[in-house]
C-alpha cells in the first residue's frame, strides 16, 4: 500500500485471490521449507564449525547450532533471564526473561517459534540508508554495492517460526514524503513515524519503496521443519574437507570431492555451516542433499576459466553461447539443495569478461529435483534453467539478479521451464533484469513438449516480462502451464505469450494475478512479429488462453495479434479481469486499450469466474 506524509493506512483484511492471506501478516507460507531428510527426527539445532553461529532465534529454538569449541549456546534474555541451551541449539535471544527458563531441548521436528536471524555473509557490505528491526531485534540489511553502477538494492533475509507474526521497524537514514510496501494485495497497515515505518507481517517476500530511493526487499521465511544437525548420523560436514571458508581460496576441487562422496552414501547430506566458499563449476549427484545454512555462501570464482573445466562433465546445452554454469545437475535424480543459505554467481563482475554467460542453475536431463529455501543472486545470464527435465521444484526461493538502469534488459532472466514437465515453481520472489519466468521450448530437434508447469505464489520485479511463455516454441506442443497468485510489482510487459516457432501453445492460464505496474501492456499474445535476432519458422498456433482473476492497477493494452489465418489465435478467455477497478467485459470496454488484429477468434467475456 501506498503512505503519504505518515498517513496510517487500512489493512488486515483477508486477501481472497489464490488463497494469500492478507490480515496481519500476508502470504500463506508452506509450513515452512520441510528437509524431508530420510525421516530423521532431528533437533533444530546442531553446531556450526569455525564458532560461527548458524541461526539466532528471538524469543524461542534456532535453526542453526551453537559455536565449536565450547563457545555458549545460550544468551541472556532481555529481562535477565537465561536463553539456555537447545539440545545443541543457537542462541536464543530475547526470550522470556525475569526466572532464567532454559529455552528447553528442541526435539522430533517441531518447528522453532519467534524472529529467526543469521550471521552477516562475510564481506556484505551494510546498508547506509536503511535499517531494520522485527520484534526489537536488529537484523542485517545488505546493500549490493557490486551491482554499481547500475540499479542498487538493499535486502534483509530472516524467519519466522511456528504462526509467528513480528512487528517491523524500518528506519530510513534521510527525510522522505512517501512510501510503498508491495505488494499492495497483502493489504498490510503500515504507518510513518518521523523516518520510520512500521507494520506486522508473517512470512511475507516485500518490497518497500521509499520516494525515489533504492529499493529495500524484506525477505521472510517461515522456519525450517527439522533441518540436518552436524552430528547427525547421515550428516557430513564441508569442514571435515578442510576447505577455506573465508573466500581467499579456490576450494572447487575439495567441494566436488565431497560432493562426489555424498552420492548414495550413508552421509548422504553434505552440510556446508556459515561461511564463504568460493567455487567454479559444480556438479551435483543423485541421491545427496547439499544444506547450506543461513550465513553460508557459495561464492562463484571470477575466473571464467573455473567454470570451462573438462573434468566434472559435458559442457551442456548451448543456449546464445551459455553451454556451463556455477551449479550443474545433469544426468542425476533424487536430489535436494536446502537451507537458508545464499549461492552468488559473481555475475556481473563475469559478465564483464568478454560477455561472459553462465547459468547460476543448470538443471538438464534430470528428475525429482527440490531446491528449497535458498537465496541466490548475480547470474552472468539466465538464473535458472531447468532443460529436458522431470518432476523439478524450487520452492521458498528468493532471487536478487542485477537489474540494469542503463539498458532495457541484460538477459539475467529468472526461472526457465524449458522443455520439462511437471515442474514447480511455488513461493518465490523474483528480482530481474530480464524475464521473471520465461517457459520455452528451445530446441528444433528431439524436442520435449513442455506439459505441466505451475508457477505459483510469486512476487516479480523485473525489466522484461513476470509471466511469460516463449519466444521459443520449437517442437509440436506447450500445454497445461499455468501462473497463479502472482504479484507483478513492476514488469515491462506483465502476462505475455510469445510464440514464434511450431508448436501449439495450449491451454496457458493465468488466475489471481495482481499487477502493480507494467511499463508497456498487460497482457499480450503475439505470433506477428519474430524476433530479429534469430530464425524462427513462426507457424506457432496459441489455443485457448485463460485470463481470470486478473487485477491490474494501470490502464495500459491488450495486445492480441495472430500472424495468419492459419497461424492465428484462438480462444481467449476473460473472467474477472478489471483494469483500475473497472471490470472488462467486451472489446468494446473503454476501459482498456486494446489491439486486436483479424486473425484472432474466440474472444469470450465473463464478470466473475
Amino acid at each position: 500500500m501506498t503512505n503519504a506524509g505518515g498517513a496510517k493506512s487500512s489493512g488486515g483484511s483477508a486477501n481472497a485471490a489464490g488463497g494469500a492471506t492478507a490480515a496481519n501478516g500476508g502470504l500463506t507460507s508452506l509450513g515452512g521449507s520441510i528437509s524431508s531428510l530420510g525421516g530423521t527426527g532431528s533437533a533444530l539445532g546442531g553446531t556450526s564449525s569455525g564458532g560461527a553461529t548458524a541461526g539466532t532465534t528471538v524469543g524461542g529454538a534456532a535453526m542453526g547450532g551453537a559455536p565449536a569449541g565450547g563457545a555458549t549456546a545460550g544468551t541472556a534474555g532481555a529481562s535477565g533471564g537465561s536463553g539456555g541451551s537447545l539440545s545443541g541449539g543457537a542462541a536464543a535471544l530475547g526470550g522470556a526473561g525475569g526466572s532464567g527458563g532454559a529455552a528447553g531441548n528442541a526435539s522430533g521436528g517441531a518447528a522453532p517459534v519467534g524472529v529467526v536471524v543469521y550471521p552477516d555473509l562475510p564481506g556484505a557490505t551494510k546498508s547506509p540508508l536503511y535499517t531494520l528491526t522485527a520484534n526489537g531485534t536488529p537484523v542485517f540489511v545488505e546493500k549490493m554495492t557490486k551491482f554499481a553502477p547500475e540499479m542498487q538494492v538493499h535486502y534483509a533475509h530472516l524467519s519466522l517460526g511456528g504462526t509467528a507474526v513480528a512487528t517491523f521497524s524500518v528506519t530510513v537514514n534521510q527525510t522522505f514524503t512517501n512510501f510503498t510496501l508491495s505488494p499492495k494485495s497483502r493489504k498490510l497497515a503500515a504507518s510513518k513515524t518521523g523516518n520510520t515505518i512500521s507494520f506486522s507481517s508473517g512470512p511475507n517476500y516485500l518490497i518497500l519503496q521509499v520516494d525515489a530511493k533504492e529499493l529495500l526487499f524484506i525477505l521472510i521465511d517461515a522456519a525450517e521443519i527439522a533441518p540436518p544437525r552436524l552430528g547427525d548420523a547421515n550428516v557430513k560436514s564441508i569442514a571435515d574437507y578442510e576447505v577455506d571458508a573465508t573466500g581467499a581460496t579456490l576450494v572447487t576441487t575439495k567441494v566436488q570431492a565431497a560432493i562426489d562422496a555424498a552420492s548414495g552414501a550413508a552421509q548422504s547430506i553434505l552440510y556446508f555451516p556459515p561461511g564463504k566458499y568460493l567455487v567454479g563449476e559444480l556438479w551435483l549427484r543423485s541421491n545427496m542433499t547439499l544444506y547450506l545454512a543461513g550465513g553460508a555462501v557459495l561464492y562463484g570464482s571470477n575466473s571464467t576459466a573455473d567454470f570451462t573445466a573438462a573434468g566434472g562433465g559435458p559442457a551442456g546445452v548451448n543456449i546464445e553461447e551459455c553451454s556451463h554454469g556455477m551449479i550443474r545437475m545433469y544426468e542425476i535424480e533424487n536430489t535436494k539443495i536446502l537451507g537458508r543459505g545464499v549461492i552468488d554467481g559473481n555475475g556481473k563482475s563475469l559478465r564483464a569478461m568478454n560477455d561472459t554467460k553462465l547459468n547460476l542453475f543448470k538443471i538438464e536431463r534430470s528428475s525429482k529435483i527440490l531446491v528449497d529455501g535458498i537465496l541466490v543472486r548475480d547470474p552472468s545470464f539466465w538464473n535458472t534453467l531447468i532443460y529436458r527435465s522431470d518432476q523439478v521444484t524450487f520452492q521458498n526461493y528468493k532471487m536478487v539478479n542485477c537489474r540494469p538502469t542503463t539498458t532495457q534488459y541484460n538477459n539475467t532472466d529468472g526461472v526457465n521451464f524449458d522443455e520439462s514437465t511437471n515442474g514447480r515453481l511455488t513461493n518465490a520472489f523474483l528480482y530481474t533484469g530480464d524475464d521473471s519466468m520465461a517457459t520455452k521450448n528451445e530446441e528444433p530437434s528431439g524436442t520435449i513438449n513442455t506439459k505441466n508447469v505451475l508457477h505459483e505464489k510469486v512476487v516479480c520485479y523485473s525489466n522484461s516480462v513476470c509471466c511469460k511463455v516463449g519466444t521459443k516454441t520449437m517442437g509440436e506442443s506447450m500445454s497445461d502451464i499455468t501462473f497463479r497468485d502472482i504479484d507483478v510489482v513492476k514488469a515491462g510487459r506483465a502476462l505475455n505469450i510469445d510464440a514464434y516457432d511450431t508448436a501449439v501453445v495450449q491451454n496457458t492460464k493465468f488466475e489471481n494475478i495482481r499487477i502493480e505496474a507494467a511499463d508497456s501492456s498487460i497482457i499480450e499474445l503475439a505470433s506477428d512479429d519474430p524476433p530479429s535476432w534469430r530464425t524462427a519458422a513462426n507457424t506457432s498456433v496459441i489455443k485457448d488462453t485463460y485470463f481470470t482473476n486478473v487485477a491490474s492497477e494501470v490502464k495500459k493494452p491488450i495486445e492480441l495479434n495472430g500472424r495468419s489465418a492459419t497461424v492465428n489465435i484462438n480462444g481467449v478467455h476473460f473472467s474477472g479481469v478489471t483494469v483500475q477497478g473497472n471490470p472488462i467485459t467486451s472489446r468494446a470496454d473503454a476501459d482498456v486499450s486494446w489491439t486486436v488484429n483479424s486473425f484472432v477468434s474466440g474472444l469470450t467475456f465473463s464478470a466473475a469466474p
